[in-house]
């Protein structure tokens, strides 16, 4: 089980939906456009924001499937969290992009709420105290995610949860840059997050 539950939790993560729907719907490759990340905030910038909400479903799906199949079929608590690593491995990097993609915020999110609700609400609780404190969004994402295999394991009271906490944090501090932070480049081409979301849709 442990080795099916992987495998097939990273082909699941592996399907570029953001690059395909842009393919469908602009014609170009999303790599190229915005910050290059195959997610659903470059969709919304770089291609239209119907476009990312079926992204943003997508990975959705991917983040609670990769719990919920494996706990259906009887695995451990060691396999799901396996399970949900190699679903974000493979939506960052993806074999059918050449190992490239997106970050996996979404699918990591929707994991976690299947997982452990109350964790993803202490996250997201420490996520807003630190952008309130700090004024910073990348910098709030920083304390987020250096705080979260902590979080994670006190709540869950599982060391398990302690280590992969650990790895996903690592996973996303590797790519977590400000040249490459679609919410940076958000503040950049909107003052306010509901000027984005009213915004006319430009011709491209």
């Amino acid at each position: 089980m442990l080795f099916g539950s992987v495998f097939g939790g990273y082909l699941l993560g592996s399907i570029p939906v953001a690059w395909i729907l842009t393919k469908l719907v602009a014609g170009r490759d999303l790599r190229a456009l915005g910050s290059g990340n195959v997610g659903v905030l470059n969709t919304a910038l770089s291609v239209h924001r119907w476009t990312a909400a079926l992204v943003f479903c997508a990975e959705i799906f991917k983040g609670a499937f990769a719990v919920l199949v494996p706990r259906y079929l009887g695995a451990n608590e060691f396999v799901i969290g396996l399970t949900v690593i190699a679903t974000i491995v493979g939506t960052r990097w993806s074999v059918w992009l050449k190992f490239r993609g997106g970050r996996g915020n979404t699918a990591a999110a929707a994991a976690l709420a299947v997982y452990s609700p109350l964790s993803l609400l202490t996250m997201v609780v420490i996520y807003f105290g630190a952008r309130f404190l700090l004024r910073s969004n990348f910098l709030a994402m920083r304390v987020a995610l250096l705080t979260w295999p902590f979080v994670f394991g006190f709540i869950t009271q599982s060391w398990f949860s302690v280590l992969f906490g650990a790895v996903f944090s690592l996973l996303f501090l590797s790519t977590h840059h400000p040249e490459t932070d679609d919410h940076l480049l958000l503040k950049q081409k909107f003052p306010t997050l509901w000027a984005f979301l009213t915004a006319p849709r430009r011709d491209r």
